[in-house]
């Protein structure tokens, strides 16, 4: 029997039987079809195929971080360890992306040879208080054929633990260089800083229920009462949000939305991480967080002032979508 010829039509055939060669050809072959169909099968390539062959496929759009239904970095990273893929990657963007994917998983790569801290700016193994509560199970999208399965939002504080209120003072405004990175996190969000502490921070900005028309007003006092939370505790709804994530909106993987934040926190300690993730460790130890709800919260927000004691600044980063 002639098998089919190569073609996105039949894409779950061919990959059903095996044929992985002629699948990359076709993802690789310019004319062979439209674009996204060519990127669809280089998908499924990344996902199920061999790892000399996947991590290929994972090389085919190497420019294209928000690909359908993922970035073929991450979708390659998911199947095949570093040890398998790292023989076959030869692209050095995707070669470190992949890795730092690898990363999330929770593999150490600090002994991997080939690899640069510096071009990403995060560390090869993940910080402790990174894996304090990053789980890559729910963390990091699962991908079939057809898509990305399961969520990651970011979502923070979903509630308040012995809440006290907000006080009522000011303080100055503070010119910082990372606030500027903290705002590119995500375009949903806005970032300031501040001369003092994460509660007089966090009570400049929160959402004053008394100065709101009636019919928008929660009971209670929420918007004006704050808890403190270890940094560790919102970090992966930070890194959610780095990645873009929002209601209609197509996120990048993990491995970016994580390196984003780690400029942001270097920027804020004045360290450099690549060359020493340990100073950006400390930074995070000595951070005094303060969270707190706002009337309009649904299921994409997130509401945080970060203090680090010994410069007295605080800055805050605040905001919510809507699906």
């Amino acid at each position: 029997m002639t098998p089919p010829a190569v073609s996105h039509r039949d894409l779950d055939l061919l990959a059903d039987r095996g044929r992985w060669h002629d699948l990359l050809s076709f993802a690789a072959t310019a004319d062979a079809g439209p674009a996204d169909e060519r990127q669809e099968v280089a998908h499924v390539v990344a996902l199920e195929a061999p790892a000399q062959i996947a991590a290929a496929a994972a090389e085919l759009f190497p420019d294209d971080d928000k690909g359908y239904p993922g970035p073929l970095w991450e979708v390659v990273a998911q199947n095949h360890t570093w040890r398998e893929l790292s023989p076959h990657l030869t692209n050095p963007r995707t070669r470190h992306l992949v890795a730092h994917t690898r990363v999330l998983h929770g593999e150490d790569l600090r002994a991997a040879t080939g690899l640069e801290p510096q071009l990403l700016g995060a560390p090869l193994c993940l910080e402790h208080w990174e894996a304090a509560n990053w789980y890559s199970t729910v963390d990091i999208s699962d991908y079939d054929r057809t898509g990305r399965v399961g969520c990651t939002i970011w979502a923070w504080p979903s509630y308040l633990e012995d809440p006290l209120p907000l006080p009522t003072t000011t303080v100055r405004s503070a010119q910082h260089d990372a606030v500027p990175l903290l705002d590119e996190l995500s375009s949903a969000t806005r970032a300031s800083a501040f001369h003092g502490t994460a509660w007089e921070a966090a009570s400049m900005v929160a959402i004053d229920q008394a100065r709101m028309p009636r019919g928008q007003r929660w009971q209670g006092l929420r918007g004006r009462e704050g808890a403190q939370v270890p940094f560790a505790d919102v970090y992966s709804s930070l890194v959610h949000l780095a990645t873009g994530a929002g209601p209609y909106a197509r996120p990048t993987g993990q491995a970016l939305g994580r390196t984003a934040l780690w400029r942001a926190l270097a920027a804020m300690a004045d360290v450099t991480p690549a060359a020493d993730p340990h100073n950006v460790t400390v930074f995070v130890e000595r951070l005094r967080c303060v969270v707190w709800q706002e009337p309009d919260d649904e299921i994409w927000y997130l509401h945080l002032a970060m203090e680090d004691p010994e410069q007295g600044i605080a800055w805050v980063l605040t905001g919510n979508d809507f699906d």
